[in-house]
């Protein structure tokens, strides 16, 4: 018998597929906004920093609660300019994602792991400056964050554009075709592993746990005992 319209309606329907074509656009929109956030960055640090040169002119042209020269705002427009055109000129091709869906939980460690240590070294630099640096003025703020009290200062930018490039310069290596291949086989090797079960791997880390702080005990009570008699005999004291 054949099924009415209402059976049909009420039967699940398969979820429906991303589109690929789709998640590659919205990609390489997040791509192009890295890119621009890049520059403005970069276009920022060059405009604080041409402006406390006197050669520049005077610094008369307020920007929040500091003040900047026109010769250093027209530098860092021309930074960021550069930077932002040059980037999607030369490299607009690279910047899609290579083998979309594939090697993800690898790929994403790769990047985590990296991006981790890029915003260790971009919050050094950030702290690098003096307190009596012109770096640590105030341009916007106080302002709550996350709880607590902070401020925009000019030492963000370079922090934000070292980190932004930084990570600009890992993408584009790890994106390459024999990068991206190697990363996705790994993830490949790793799903053939036996890994052991829940139960096996928590014994036997207990047992190396316990080992550790026998033979841990067992030194230092023989180095204390060899101390005491090396103090009696007048031995190396």
């Amino acid at each position: 018998m054949p099924e009415t319209m209402d059976e049909k309606k009420a039967q699940p329907q398969p979820a429906a597929t991303p589109d690929p074509a789709a998640k590659a656009a919205n990609f390489r929109l997040i791509a192009r906004v890295w890119v621009v956030l890049t520059g403005g960055a970069w276009a920022a640090t060059a405009a604080h920093l041409v402006s406390q040169f006197s050669w520049a002119g005077t610094a008369g042209i307020k920007v929040g609660h500091i003040f900047w020269s026109p010769a250093g705002l027209a530098a860092g427009a021309l930074v960021g300019a550069g930077i932002v055109v040059g980037i999607l000129k030369k490299l607009g091709s690279k910047l899609d994602y290579i083998k979309p869906g594939q090697g993800r939980a690898v790929r994403t460690t790769a990047y985590v792991g990296i991006g981790a240590l890029a915003l260790y070294g971009s919050y050094a630099l950030y702290m690098a400056p003096g307190l009596q640096s012109s770096w640590w003025q105030v341009i916007a703020g106080p302002f709550a964050l996350m709880g607590k009290e902070a401020s925009l200062r000019p030492q963000f930018f370079p922090a934000m554009a070292a980190f932004l490039t930084a990570m600009s310069i890992v993408y584009l290596l790890l994106n390459q075709e024999k990068w991206a291949e190697f990363l996705v086989e790994t993830e490949g090797e790793i799903k053939k592993v036996s890994w052991p079960a829940r139960k096996e791997y928590v014994g036997s880390a207990v047992i190396v746990v316990l080992v550790v702080a026998i033979v841990s005990g067992f030194l230092h009570f023989v180095d204390m005992g060899l101390s005491e008699l090396m103090k009696r005999l007048g031995v190396g004291f």
